[in-house]
């Protein structure tokens, strides 16, 4: 069966601060759904926590720094650039639409 190329996986979530449990989970992901990558995306303000600690950007930065060492992590600044809280099913709804904004 040939693979899709939008065979991927999606990690969201506020990573105040990214931590090594993010990257484990994505690479066990990878691993066991046989994705070809992972996107993470940081949430601007998130919908069921206290506000983050760190500002958005700097979670932002901290992701990007975080992943990259790995071609098979991405990171999309959708949520980021979204006014208000971060609705996962709005994000699934971009996707869905083909509205992926990756950086």
């Amino acid at each position: 069966m040939a693979r899709s190329e939008n065979n991927f996986g999606i990690l969201g979530g506020s990573f105040d601060p990214i931590h090594m449990g993010h990257l484990i989970l994505a690479e066990y992901a990878l691993e066991e759904y046989a994705l070809d990558k992972i996107i993470f995306i940081p949430n601007r303000i998130p919908n069921l926590k206290n506000p983050p600690q760190a500002s958005a950007r700097h979670r932002y930065l901290m992701v990007k720094l975080a992943i990259q060492d790995n071609p098979r992590f991405e990171i999309s600044g959708m949520e980021m650039n979204r006014k208000g809280i971060s609705y996962t099913y709005d994000t699934m709804v971009n996707f869905h639409n083909g509205k992926i904004l990756r950086s």
